[in-house]
């Protein structure tokens, strides 16, 4: 299970580093009502930096201009009005939670365990933030939740024997969907409660399912399949109860619905040609 749990960290990283076109982490649209900008991580400068650009690729803007790092996995996301956007940095040494204006002005630091904090998703409301932390206990991933000024952390799966992440809350707030290895498998697809009550599989085995995604309404969700494995991933959709399975895009990962629900945002998985 140690094995397992670690290969799921390492291949999201791996994939986000590794296979994905142009961008270095997945990409988020402005969220609900109108089409906005996306943010984006992409190493364009020389070093991997947070920029933003128009769903039709005209104004790309450069928002950030921090520490050269390694690392791709800042995971940004918009806050429900647009103004903020939250994303993950490693430039004390660990991977920090900080929120920056959409212009690039006021960055603040949200985090400071010294551990790992990433995939960070604001709640509907904009009160709070679901994430993945790293246990203190064990070093497995577990869903968490906190207040925007990083107050009242309260953790909400299990940290043995398995890594939950890539939490996302459902339009109406009271739901988080996110990805596990419970029971021992690969990965899947979860919901349950706001407070972690009553957690239910949404997605077969055999999927190895990742990376969902919520459509603005809330009846729909995307993923990408194979997570955690070599083989090749691709955009799938169903119902928010799992019903009515269609496989969308191949060699893809990472989709992300519009604000208005009808385009997805998505990096394109592109195959090493040789050494």
């Amino acid at each position: 299970m140690h094995c397992r749990r670690s290969l799921l960290l390492a291949a999201t990283v791996a994939l986000i580093a590794c296979a994905v076109l142009l961008t270095g982490s997945p990409l988020q649209a402005t969220y609900p009502g109108k089409n906005g900008r996306i943010a984006f991580v992409s190493n364009l400068s020389g070093t991997y930096q947070l920029y933003t650009i128009n769903p039709d690729g005209s104004d790309m803007r450069q928002i950030t201009n921090l520490p050269p790092t390694g690392n791709s996995l800042w995971t940004p996301d918009y806050s429900p009005d647009g103004r903020q956007i939250v994303f993950s940095h490693d430039m004390t040494g660990a991977l920090e939670m900080y929120v920056i204006n959409a212009d690039g002005t006021g960055l603040t630091q949200i985090t400071h365990d010294g551990l790992a904090d990433f995939f960070a998703r604001w709640s509907p409301d904009g009160q709070r933030f679901v994430f993945l932390s790293v246990s203190l206990k064990n070093g497995a991933g577990v869903i968490t939740t906190m207040r925007t000024d990083g107050s009242d952390r309260v953790v909400l799966t299990d940290d043995i024997p398995y890594d939950s992440i890539q939490p996302e809350y459902t339009p109406d707030g009271k739901q988080i969907v996110f990805t596990s290895q419970a029971g021992g498998l690969v990965s899947a697809l979860w919901i349950m409660d706001a407070d972690g009550s009553h957690k239910r599989r949404l997605t077969d085995p055999r999927l190895e399912a990742g990376g969902p995604a919520l459509s603005p309404d809330g009846k729909r969700l995307a993923f990408y399949t194979s997570q955690d494995t070599p083989k090749p991933t691709d955009v799938w959709v169903m119902n928010v109860d799992g019903s009515g399975l269609q496989r969308l895009l191949p060699d893809a990962l990472y989709p992300n619905f519009s604000p208005d629900g009808t385009k997805l945002v998505f990096a394109k998985v592109t195959l090493a040609s040789g050494p």
